[in-house]
């Protein structure tokens, strides 16, 4: 059976739009385009063709081709019916595959709407072996080409890839030319088309009225959407700027809370609909660079966002009216993107090019944005020195542009707070967490989520200070608040258990913290998934609680499943993934296992050299680790070595005073005393011993294990 197929005669004015799709499998699919094609006022043509048909085909479809301005081919698992003879150019192909290489051939514009294996088809008959392998070659070879096909996995990428194919359609004629009409037309068709199924006919005026304003709202959450994304960057850093202490994921949970108020959408929607029209806008010609280059960087295509980015900035340069506040965005989302990779160099050159473009006198606002961007930066780099320095000219400019109790000074002032905790400086920490706790109680309230992580981030320190009923008690309070104002299943309030977990542990409640980690983590799996980060981080902190109570054994056996989780899950090379595998050589080394130990700690620390750098923090520790399995197999020259170039590093890149750089000091007193040096080791014991008493306070389990080896050479000498 034969059957060309029209929507009206073929003198019509309106563009030719052929529809190629092989009948017996996606006849609906193919209906429901030629349906979108008419109210966008194209006439779909196609040809149906069964393989019950005499004779040759394809001049009818070059001839119906040629009138066309352009081809959408959905392309399907089923091969269909092919010609007589293999074609001379493109050799053994079918009908269907023909249809759109002769319309590139000819020069015509071809759409692949390429079909997933799930999508819903019309029931057919299962092709041979042969066929069905000839068109998944095919598909292989449009896979090929990323420019080329868009996937239909389901009804949202159905949606988004529409949204494509308008965006490349209305070039075709005049007139549709903005993007907001195009969506209010698009979305005409889905409401339209969705009243023909229902009722086979035109709805009634009624109908009509409420589909006229289902097409309001639906174009007005576009246009929301849209704005969101251009949005996104700005209320991740606010949202990353006000965390604190080990409290540091659901930042993307946070950003769509708080654009859902910014936009007035339900956060729940704008988390399910962002990056399906991120992904349109990635891609849509209409869309300027930087505009692009947002919509990359919400669909996670950090490398993609890095180089729209410096695109976008290169022509803000260049732009006849050049606004050097276009090129420092864009530069600055460049540097994010970077970061995001962790490509630390590439990022710090960027957020160092968008500096030379700012000044704080003339527009300090901005300055203080992207002052702020290299502390974070830093602080990622495992300089806090450096960052804190930073931090203090950005707390100062704040509070002078904003004022002391502004969102703003108040989440840079949380930041230098997390800072100094990360130096190791917990006294201080505390009383900066605790000053802006008392700010963001009087100016936010005392539920406000960011007051709440300040709190967190108050417990961590008193926890790492030595204080950890303190810390408990904090927690305590922190989780009925998120339980009252979150729910019991919010991420937030997650994470509240998972560190009330860690206080207990880090008082030795081990058992009582394991029931707890278990507990947290099939929650987790449930609300989360089993392979969501927040999840995987409870496990690896589960495990550590088994090794603190000797239980190594299956500590080795947990992390080694684990690892294979965060290889899947995030990458072999994330820091998660790193840090689990430093984790699992410490678990070795406590079995006696130290020259397995030592393997996996050098392979750690190779691989941490390269991804985040020599001068990391988890670099270093992993060094630590090294050291210590060095003098447990007697290598003392070796480890004494090792240990003298760590403390160095650790001095310039975390200070003299830093908990880690007195932890060397100790492993170096204990090597240097198993060699007999006992007046240097004394030394390097004193020296740790006194510093703890200082930074971390006399009854710290750390300052009390200096104290005993100090004692100890002493009583040697």
């Amino acid at each position: 059976m034969l059957n060309l197929v029209a929507g009206s005669s073929a003198m019509s004015p309106r563009p030719l739009i052929f529809i190629s799709a092989v009948s017996r499998e996606l006849r609906s699919a193919r209906q429901l385009v030629a349906n979108t094609l008419t109210f966008l006022g194209y006439e779909p043509v196609w040809q149906d063709i069964f393989g019950t048909e005499g004779g040759d085909l394809r001049e009818i479809l070059r001839q119906q081709i040629d009138q066309c301005k352009g081809v959408v081919q959905l392309v399907g698992q089923c091969y269909g019916a092919e010609p007589p003879s293999a074609d001379e150019q493109f050799g053994r192909v079918s009908y269907t595959q023909y249809e759109a290489l002769y319309a590139r051939q000819r020069g015509k514009k071809v759409w692949y709407l390429f079909i997933d294996e799930h999508f819903p088809i019309d029931p057919c008959d299962r092709e041979s072996t042969e066929a069905r392998d000839l068109q998944a070659a095919y598909r292989r070879r449009l896979q090929a080409d990323t420019h080329l096909f868009h996937p239909l996995t389901s009804a949202e990428a159905l949606e988004a890839s529409v949204l494509k194919l308008r965006d490349d359609l209305v070039h075709l004629r005049r007139g549709v030319k903005q993007w907001a009409t195009g969506v209010a037309i698009l979305l005409i068709i889905s409401v339209a088309l969705g009243l023909w199924l229902l009722h086979g006919q035109r709805g009634t005026a009624r109908q009509m009225g409420e589909t006229k304003q289902a097409v309001a709202a639906m174009t007005e959450e576009m246009t929301k959407l849209r704005q969101g994304i251009m949005q996104y960057t700005q209320v991740e850093a606010q949202m990353r700027q006000s965390q604190s202490g080990q409290d540091t994921g659901g930042v993307q949970e946070r950003v769509y809370a708080q654009l859902g108020k910014q936009l007035d959408l339900d956060a729940n929607l704008v988390r399910k609909k962002l990056p399906q029209v991120a992904e349109n806008l990635k891609r849509a010609p209409d869309a300027t660079s930087y505009e692009r280059a947002n919509a990359a960087y919400v669909s996670n295509d950090y490398s993609e966002a890095e180089r729209l980015s410096l695109q976008a900035a290169e022509e803000a340069k260049n732009a006849p009216s050049a606004k050097p506040s276009d090129v420092v965005q864009a530069l600055k989302l460049a540097g994010l993107s970077a970061q995001k990779r962790i490509q630390y160099a590439s990022a710090m050159v960027h957020f160092g090019e968008a500096e030379k473009l700012t000044d704080r006198q003339r527009n300090p606002e901005e300055w203080a944005e992207v002052q702020h961007a290299i502390a974070d930066l830093l602080l990622d780099q495992g300089r806090y020195n450096d960052a804190a320095n930073i931090l203090r000219d950005v707390v100062e400019v704040r509070g002078q542009v904003f004022g002391s109790e502004h969102p703003e000074t108040l989440r840079s002032r949380n930041r230098l707070a997390y800072a100094l905790w990360r130096q190791g400086r917990y006294t201080d920490a505390q009383a900066d967490f605790r000053q802006v706790v008392l700010l963001e109680e009087k100016a936010l309230g005392r539920e406000h989520p960011d007051t709440l992580l300040s709190r967190n981030g108050l417990a961590i320190a008193l926890d790492d200070g030595g204080k950890h009923s303190d810390a408990e008690a904090e927690h305590r309070e922190v989780l009925k608040i998120r339980e009252k104002v979150l729910g019991a299943e919010h991420p937030d309030t997650l994470r509240s258990r998972n560190n009330l977990a860690l206080a207990l542990n880090r008082q030795g409640k081990y058992a009582e913290a394991e029931t707890d980690f278990r507990e947290l983590i099939k929650l987790e799996e449930k609300v989360l998934g089993p392979e969501h980060p927040d999840t995987l981080r409870s496990r690896s902190n589960l495990i550590v609680a088994l090794g603190n109570q000797h239980k190594d054994s299956e500590a080795e056996t947990e992390f080694r499943e684990l690892i294979k989780l965060e290889e899947k899950v995030m990458g072999p090379e994330h820091p998660d993934t790193l840090r689990s595998r430093s984790n699992l050589a410490y678990a070795l080394a406590r079995q006696g296992r130290y020259a397995e130990a030592e393997t996996d700690f050098r392979e750690a620390i190779k691989t941490e050299e390269k991804v985040l750098g020599p001068q990391h923090p988890a670099t270093l520790g992993s060094r630590g680790g090294l050291t210590s399995v060095l003098t447990s197999q007697g290598k003392y020259a070796e480890a004494e070595a090792e240990c003298r170039d760590l403390i160095q590093v650790e001095e310039k890149v975390l200070g003299p005073e830093h908990p880690s750089t007195l932890d060397s000091c100790y492993n170096l007193a204990f090597d240097l005393a198993r060699q007999g040096k006992i007046q240097e080791a004394t030394q390097f014991a004193r020296r740790a011993a006194e510093s703890a008493v200082k930074v971390l306070g006399p009854n710290h389990p750390s300052a009390e294990k200096y104290a005993e080896l100090l004692r100890d050479l002493k009583g040697g000498q």
